[in-house]
């Protein structure tokens, strides 16, 4: 069913962290250490929070941690410190951290026949382009599109710009509840991807399109 589901598609839409790249832990571990000055209890629910909220932007975090476990306002001058700081931690690494298995050999099969891929993705725009320019990456995707925009709004996008395109010809790879959100919004296939996804989407999404990684699809495509 998923094989002849993707084979149907025109358009391909994926997330990064945690669906290409296998870099959700180093982005837990950013916010943890941004927190880690105001005790154990808070870094835990920041923790908890993130990996429950994959598909939100930091800017988003940063703003719910302070006004829900800090109890504080934060200025849009201290979102962009931390949001600074953050990148510093964790780009270097999601630059060199492993692809999810096959998801390379995958994008590389889309290249091969010329389908539009594009990146929609919660981190900063400047940030997520760079690394994939870093991770000589950028010769597989059509465009890039990051936060500020939400997710929704970056599909939006990609949809007014191939206009020739119906929403039966598209599909996004998603590995968060916002990510199948936006996919919704917009009446587009999803397939969830990657460790936790029966727990993420339980009950939301048929497990025949809840896939680990790439490995079986590049068998089929």
């Amino acid at each position: 069913m998923i094989d002849s589901l993707i084979k149907s598609k025109r358009i391909f839409i994926f997330d990064f962290d945690g669906v290409l790249v296998d870099s959700v832990e180093i982005k837990t571990k950013a916010f943890a250490y941004l927190y880690e000055s105001y005790g154990t209890d808070v870094v835990k629910n920041v923790i908890k929070f993130h990996r429950e909220n994959g598909g939100m932007s930091r800017y988003e975090k940063f703003r719910y941690f302070h006004n829900n476990f800090l109890q504080m306002d934060i200025s849009k001058d201290e979102i962009n410190r931390l949001s600074k700081n953050f990148s510093k931690f964790a780009v270097d690494a999601v630059v060199k951290a492993n692809c999810i298995s096959g998801s390379e050999d995958f994008l590389k099969k889309l290249l091969k026949k010329q389908l539009p891929t594009f990146v929609v993705s919660a981190t900063p725009q400047k940030e997520i382009k760079e690394i994939i320019k870093r991770r000589n990456w950028a010769k597989y995707f059509n465009d890039i599109f990051g936060s500020p925009n939400t997710k929704s709004e970056n599909i939006n996008i990609i949809l007014k710009n191939n206009s020739e395109i119906t929403l039966k010809d598209c599909i996004f790879f998603g590995d968060a509840l916002s990510d199948l959100d936006a996919a919704e919004s917009h009446k587009i296939d999803f397939i969830g991807i990657q460790n936790d996804i029966l727990d993420v989407f339980k009950d939301k999404v048929d497990s025949d399109f809840l896939i680990r990684d790439f490995s079986h699809l590049n068998k089929n495509f």
